[in-house]
């Protein structure tokens, strides 16, 4: 495996991350909608079509709601697999690299600055690193 195919796979994880945290904002617009939706209050009967979108909008905030716990599994299942690859590489300061990068989702200047290198230096190290991890 290339040190572009193992740096896709690490980045998986950071990808679905996103995926979450995407899913979650929509579900809090279609709370904000459902709270907004309200039947009128001059105390006429009407359609139920008020009720019927509140409906829907419930339906819809556990449809994502589902589909964010399948994800969050996979996520968690994910971690596990790219720390146990992260493992593979022998320097702990290699380990700590790849995880700052790819499960934290740190930029290369904040890691340079947390592990005290260089910019270039950490950037050198990173290809290292990507030589030195095993991708099952």
């Amino acid at each position: 495996m290339t040190n572009q195919e193992k740096k896709a796979w690490l980045l998986q994880y950071r990808r679905l991350d996103d995926r979450i945290d995407r899913l979650e904002k929509e579900k809090a617009r279609w709370i904000a909608r459902a709270t907004k939706m309200s039947a009128p209050s001059d105390g006429m009967p009407r359609g139920s079509s008020v009720s019927d979108t509140v409906g829907q909008a419930v339906a819809k905030i556990a449809d994502l709601q589902a589909e964010i716990n399948r994800e969050i599994d996979r996520l968690v299942d994910l971690r596990r697999e790219i720390e146990d690859a992260i493992y593979t590489v022998d320097d702990p300061v290699l380990q700590e690299l790849l995880e700052r990068r790819y499960i934290d989702g740190d930029k290369w200047e904040e890691i340079a600055v947390r592990m005290h290198y260089s910019w270039r230096n950490i950037l050198r190290k990173h290809g290292k690193a990507l030589s030195a991890v095993k991708i099952p």
